[in-house]
């Protein structure tokens, strides 16, 4: 049985006592409350839907243009894998929990459903140091490789030559 809930709230919970007690850490961890408050209540809704057939379809994956972001990082929080369990070391026992959720087969079948699942699972199990729930397997991408035609001049004095290493002339 899927029980994100407990999990979550109990995080919360543990979160809400360091961040009352370290004075230093309390701006960060009141926005890490906020963001797993809303991802319990999306997850939820989410596992009501796939149980009753009617989950939404998932948003068409979208090309990144390069540069999109202005160079800015997409959230204030730290991009470290299993920073909060250096912040908060009583939400060990919470990421253990997750990650034995996720290994479950309801819940792979979950996540296998509703690719949306994952996308809001993701940043919560990078904040905890567990794997991330694996992509859907997609297109495989092309490896460019240099065309097989004679030598290019790199620079005076370089060519390239046979399985693209750099020769003198």
């Amino acid at each position: 049985m899927l029980n994100f809930t407990t999990i979550l709230t109990g995080l919360q919970a543990a979160i809400a006592v360091v961040a009352a007690r370290e004075r230093a850490l309390t701006v960060l961890l009141v926005a890490v409350w906020g963001r797993i408050g809303r991802i319990s209540t999306r997850l939820e809704r989410l596992i009501a839907l796939w149980r009753a057939g009617m989950l939404p379809a998932p948003r068409a994956q979208r090309g990144r243009v390069p540069g999109a972001l202005g160079g800015k990082s997409r959230s204030a929080l730290p991009a470290t894998p299993g920073w909060l369990l250096v912040a908060v070391r009583e939400a060990a026992p919470f990421g253990a929990g997750l990650e034995t959720l996720l290994s479950e087969a309801e819940c792979e079948a979950f996540l296998a459903a509703a690719p949306q699942a994952r996308r809001l699972l993701r940043p919560l199990c990078r904040m905890l140091g567990l794997g991330v729930p694996a992509p859907r397997a997609g297109k495989v991408r092309a490896v460019w490789q240099r065309p097989k035609s004679a030598p290019a001049v790199v620079q005076a004095g370089l060519v390239l030559g046979p399985g693209g290493r750099l020769m003198y002339i």
